[in-house]
């Protein structure tokens, strides 16, 4: 009886739609041709929209625009920048992903930045804060990644080409939603120049009395070979190796339990490069503490580390970190100044913020944090060789001495960060007050030192970051 019913139901809903077709019930009207009509509209929008180039590998394109007002004061003169916020800049990706079957799949990243008015070149000479000239390099796009991968869900991920090293971000991990905050200062304020005892301006930067312009222990993006591990209770392994012997390892780990998320990582790297210019950080030497005319071997190594927590129930969160870069190379300094006391051959760095992140407005989670940093490099700032105070020289006019012994700046800062999330936007505000100083002996050793300057900085980071 069902199966006789069923049959007559579906009898008359055909003869239903017949009739409908039958009576020209349909109020459109597309014309004698409706197929050629569509086939015709259809080639229209496959010329204007952008194609992959084949259909097996997914194309997945996003990206950030972050632009910001920067405001500041050296004590001397105070100003107002547009800038290209460093503190995760404007960029754009693709990526690529093709399953090859249950177990394993291959891809590729490729990542372009925009650099203009990037608020970490920004200075007291840039006119007007207009945009670098793209004759310094410093106006232009950059390739932050260009490699491929492939993945194995029960034995990692393998990557070739431009991108991070292992221990890339290691000194930078946070659980909470902190956009214009960190522990790199050199973001907003590395172009910025220090002035000497007379309010004149010196060639050393903020920048240069980093270690190598980033925070020691930090690692950065490099063309590598690199094996990430599968996640083990909560733990992920890395290792990379590059371009002239330079390598680095690093484990993470991310969990929650009893109301806490909680992440952290410690990393370790090692340069050896055969590179007459040195690298960053790291002194090139030759016996008499000047520049190699000759390859010669730099010696360096950092350690990194980073933890972060979580309070789900009240939304406070606290992070920390810890760099310390290992010169071995700058005892060389002493070679042709005996006498001269030890140079000091490790730079360093500490940092910690925390706050409370909660939804209060029904908009998005709103952060509210304080920070702290401390961070100082010895003779070789900047990396090379001895870093000279004479008056000519790279860091001139800073007083007494003829050469820096060590640098360093303390900084504190408060913020406050306002998530739209229905327009993946963040809006964010930022007050920054920097103490740098630079000491200086005859060598650049440790004996005699003497202050040569110091400063103070302050500076409001004001803008916002939209996501696609």
């Amino acid at each position: 009886m069902i199966g006789r019913l069923n049959k007559t139901t579906s009898r008359l809903a055909i003869a239903t739609i017949a009739s409908v077709v039958a009576s020209g019930a349909f109020a459109a009207d597309l014309g004698g041709n409706c197929c050629a009509d569509l086939e015709e509209r259809v080639a229209e929008l496959e010329a204007t929209t952008a194609k992959k180039g084949n259909r097996k590998v997914k194309l997945t394109v996003s990206g950030q625009v972050n632009e910001a007002i920067l405001f500041w004061d050296d004590g001397r003169e105070r100003n107002a920048y547009v800038v290209s916020n460093n503190f995760g800049r404007t960029r754009f990706r693709f990526v690529g992903d093709a399953t090859i079957n249950s177990d394993w799949s291959a891809g590729y990243l490729l990542e372009i930045g925009v650099r203009y008015a990037n608020a970490g070149n920004r200075s007291q000479l840039s006119a007007s804060g207009s945009a670098i000239t793209s004759s310094n390099g410093n106006n232009s796009f950059d390739i932050r990644h260009s490699a491929w991968w492939l993945d194995s869900k029960t034995y990692g991920r393998l990557w070739v080409g431009n991108t991070s090293t292992a221990t890339d971000g290691i000194t930078e991990i946070s659980l909470a939603n902190v956009i214009a905050g960190g522990n790199d200062g050199s973001n907003y304020l590395g172009g910025f120049r220090l002035r000497n005892a007379t309010g004149a301006l010196t060639n050393v930067t903020h920048s240069s009395i980093r270690s190598g312009n980033f925070n020691a222990g930090e690692g950065d993006r490099n063309n590598v070979i690199k094996y990430v591990s599968p996640t083990f209770q909560g733990f992920t392994f890395s290792a990379a190796w590059g371009d002239e012997e330079q390598w680095d390892v690093a484990i993470r780990y991310a969990g929650e339990f009893s109301g806490f998320r909680f992440a952290a990582g410690v990393g370790y790297q090692e340069n050896r490069s055969q590179n007459t210019a040195g690298a960053a950080g790291c002194a090139n030497v030759g016996g008499n503490g000047t520049p190699a005319t000759t390859e010669s071997s730099v010696d360096c190594n950092d350690i990194g580390l980073s933890a972060s927590v979580f309070h789900i129930p009240t939304g406070l969160f606290l992070n920390g970190s810890y760099g310390r870069a290992q010169d071995n190379n700058r005892s060389n300094f002493a070679t042709s100044n005996p006498g001269s006391g030890k140079f000091r051959s490790e730079d360093d760095h500490w940092f910690v913020q925390g706050g409370i992140e909660r939804n209060y407005f029904g908009i998005g989670k709103s952060t509210l944090f304080a920070q702290y940093v401390s961070a100082s490099t010895g003779a070789a700032i900047g990396g090379g060789a001895r870093s000279s105070a004479a008056a000519g020289g790279g860091f001139a006019a800073l007083g007494a001495g003829g050469f820096v012994s060590d640098a360093g700046i303390r900084e504190f800062g408060v913020g406050f960060n306002q998530e739209v999330s229905a327009a993946a936007l963040d809006l964010y505000v930022t007050y920054f007050h920097v103490d740098a100083d630079v000491t200086t002996s005859a060598t650049g050793g440790q004996n005699g030192k003497t202050r040569a300057t110091g400063n103070t900085f302050d500076a409001v980071v004001l803008g916002a970051i939209i996501r696609f």
